[in-house]
């Protein structure tokens, strides 16, 4: 009998969190012949969230607990839950109840069907204008970024067979792109289009600040481009050949043409930008060399798991 693998990180969300349990409980209940575990990853929240699911654990075998002895985030939280699913499918599914829980029987169809990964795609969403332009104009910057064709509007929802999570496992990246790393490692993937809800009414707040957003979109670039060096570096030689071509047309107009005296602000200022368009290169070039390494070498302590609970 195949395993279904629920992963739902929380962090303070304990106006919220029973109601994710249930509803997951409620939809896989109906779904005899699969065997199936919730996996709670907590990341050390200061309210009653982690008592209300050891509550949960001690009547229900089928959720687990790991609690982390800081907030690591979810992307590291998230794949320390991963490596620790013993399902043949893996459903990443969030507690603020935003993605529809309704959706995962239909990604359990097409997994059914052969597709290694089946996931989310947020055609519609409830955000503020703000907030959705933002999240547009991520994707597709990434996307004209990166190295690696990546999926508008992908957020993380969805369910990941066991052969991908195998694949990542395997790889070792102190700071990964989740999102990236489960869509890139190949395999016969399916996208499914839905609206994403809002969180309900008086069920707490969204815990993704302006600073953890910019983090995450940096992080994103990094892991996935090199771009944003080659154009520096780009950028550079065209200053620096774009300002030795302009000396030689100032040349040729002041001294040949009008005979007049070349100033000494000129000479400061072909210098100053001449050098500074010499610089920008060779830090593009640096850059170059930085990326590469800087792709093998990520290592430091990843999470640390305080507690483990049914496991």
């Amino acid at each position: 009998m195949k395993k279904i693998t629920i992963i739902t990180g929380v962090y303070n969300e304990e106006l919220i969190v029973e109601d994710a349990y249930r509803a997951i409980k409620n939809l896989l209940n109906r779904f005899k012949s699969y065997q199936y575990e919730h996996i709670f990853l907590d990341n050390c929240s200061t309210d009653s969230t982690l008592a209300i699911l050891k509550k949960i654990a001690s009547d229900d075998k089928h959720v687990k607990i790991l609690s982390y002895s800081k907030n690591f985030g979810p992307i590291k939280s998230g794949i320390t839950g991963i490596k620790h699913a013993s399902g043949d499918g893996v459903v990443l599914f969030e507690a603020n109840m935003k993605d529809p829980v309704d959706l995962i029987p239909k990604f359990i169809k097409y997994w059914e069907k052969g597709y290694e990964l089946v996931y989310g795609v947020r055609k519609e969403t409830a955000d503020n204008f703000f907030l959705a332009f933002a999240r547009r104009s991520f994707y597709r910057i990434m996307n004209l970024l990166s190295t690696e064709k990546l999926p508008l509007y992908f957020g993380g929802f969805a369910l990941i067979d066991r052969r991908i999570i195998d694949a990542v496992k395997d790889i070792d990246d102190y700071k990964p792109y989740l999102r990236g790393l489960i869509t890139t490692v190949g395999f016969k993937h399916k996208e499914i289009e839905y609206k994403r809800n809002t969180r309900p009414k008086g069920k707490g707040k969204s815990k993704s600040d302006l600073g953890y957003l910019i983090d995450f979109t940096l992080n994103a670039i990094v892991s996935y481009s090199i771009a944003p060096m080659r154009i520096c570096m780009f950028f550079g030689l065209t200053i620096a050949v774009g300002s030795l071509l302009w000396v030689v047309v100032y040349l040729i107009i002041h001294v040949f043409l009008v005979k007049a005296t070349l100033e000494g602000f000129f000479w400061v200022l072909f210098l100053i930008v001449f050098f500074f368009g010499v610089q920008l290169f060779f830090i593009g070039i640096i850059g170059e060399y930085i990326g590469a390494i800087h792709s093998q070498v990520r290592k430091k302590p990843f999470v640390i798991i305080k507690e483990k609970i049914n496991f």
